[in-house]
């Protein structure tokens, strides 16, 4: 949402500061400065959201990992390989469809995309997270 409106409130803010504060009352330098502050504001608000949802994330995988615990090596062995199997069988499926030219159903290509963008975008996101949250929070 936020990449919506920061756009929107640049645009608008050399505006509003024009009519509330003059030329006379603010000069440029601070005003660029005003607005800088703002949408560096804004940034953090958009990024305290995903950093508290990325917090979710890793609390669903302690409380998963205490679920694994409870069972056994098979159950352990199950759980882990869930991911991967759909995601290397979804890819496995394009190949044999590029190699052989076989028709896929439209249903059928909704899934892949879907178990592909998933696996592939999820391990992405999960591992340069925490690269980003130590540059942001200067670390």
């Amino acid at each position: 949402m936020w990449e919506l409106l920061l756009p929107l409130i640049n645009n608008i803010m050399p505006g509003i500061l024009n009519r509330v504060l003059p030329a006379e009352k603010m000069s440029e330098e601070e005003r660029a400065k005003f607005q800088t502050q703002l949408t560096l504001e804004l940034m953090n608000q958009d990024w305290k959201g995903i950093q508290a949802e990325y917090d979710d994330r890793n609390s669903a995988r302690t409380l998963a990992a205490q679920d694994i615990a409870k069972g056994n090596a098979f159950t352990g062995f199950l759980s882990a390989i869930v991911r991967p199997a759909w995601g290397l069988g979804a890819l496995t499926l394009i190949a044999y469809n590029v190699i052989y030219h076989y028709q896929i159903s439209s249903d059928l290509k909704d899934i892949i995309n879907t178990v592909l963008f998933f696996y592939f975008g999820g391990r992405t996101i999960e591992k340069i997270t925490p690269h980003i949250s130590a540059a942001i929070s200067g670390k």
